[in-house]
């Protein structure tokens, strides 16, 4: 399986080349994001990518809030358009949001049947599969729907993330990942792939905020990865820096590409990769969420 996820990988720039010239709809002022698990990161990319015009909400808080969509433009972001707490959410929601879409690469899915219109993800969608391609697609989506038109060269920005591949820094204790602004969905992104394919401790956080927690609970056996794009203070060298001198593992991300949804792509790209070949170094044929035995029947019936 991991042979062909490096496969699906390779495919993206090309892929996502074709879909940038597709037609999206706008979301307007007040406009949410629904997703859950790598679709919530894509949400929240919407969230930053629009400036504070949208929001970004997990499914179950719409369920259990459906009042919040009233008047509004929701966009349900699921690949497989089966997750249960989508469906529910956009169920709860349907006569109170001013219209609804979903976000599948499956318009005859649960959640398409449910939404007043889809956008549909350029793919087939295989169950028990890692988000690889349909996180990228789902993002560009995203990011195109909240009004963020840059350009984006995905080849010359997936060369770029093969030289850098190898940037995360894994450890024996827990891997960290920083980000601020939409670096942070990245950051997200990268914690979920890290669980799937390797099993191992890996935490998200704003750059900001891990100075006022985490900091105070870092061990020498973890690793500290920082997101340098979208750091107007210039925060993460600092913190880098501030922690390596300390005696800790800490590792900066360059910032490559011309435009935010360059930057934002080479970071997903060099994370793809990454996780990739650490899998493969370690000898995993597959990922290992797959063989996780009953923690995987526990996540499919709470999924599903």
């Amino acid at each position: 399986m991991l042979r062909m996820i490096f496969k699906e990988v390779k495919r993206e720039p090309h892929i996502l080349g074709s879909f940038t010239n597709s037609k999206f709809p706008h979301a307007s002022k007040g406009s949410i994001f629904v997703g859950a698990g790598d679709s919530y990161a894509a949400a929240l990319a919407g969230f930053y990518a629009s400036g504070g015009r949208c929001i970004a909400l997990d499914p179950h808080t719409l369920t259990a809030n459906p009042e919040m969509a009233e008047g509004r433009e929701v966009f349900f972001i699921s690949a497989s358009g089966k997750t249960a707490s989508n469906v529910a959410a956009a169920r709860r929601v349907a006569r109170i949001a001013r219209k609804t879409t979903a976000l599948t690469a499956d318009p005859s899915s649960p959640l398409a049947a449910l939404a007043d219109r889809s956008v549909r993800l350029p793919m087939v969608y295989v169950p028990k599969t890692p988000g690889m391609l349909s996180f990228s697609l789902s993002l560009l989506a995203v990011l195109r729907i909240a009004g963020e038109g840059g350009s984006c060269d995905f080849q010359r920005v997936f060369g770029l993330a093969n030289e850098d591949k190898g940037m995360i820094s894994s450890s024996a204790g827990t891997t960290y990942i920083l980000g601020s602004g939409l670096a942070f969905p990245a950051a997200l992104y990268a914690a979920a792939k890290d669980y799937e394919f390797l099993g191992t401790r890996a935490h998200p956080e704003l750059l900001e905020e891990f100075s006022h927690l985490e900091l105070f609970s870092l061990r020498m056996s973890d690793a500290v990865n920082i997101l340098t794009l979208f750091d107007p203070a210039g925060m993460a060298p600092r913190l880098a820096e501030a922690l390596r001198t300390a005696g800790y593992r800490a590792r900066v991300f360059p910032r490559r590409g011309t435009s935010k949804v360059e930057q934002l792509f080479h970071s997903i790209f060099v994370i793809q990769l990454t996780i990739l070949e650490m899998a493969a170094g370690a000898g995993l044929s597959e990922p290992k969420f797959l063989s996780s035995g009953e923690k995987l029947k526990i996540s499919d019936s709470m999924i599903y």
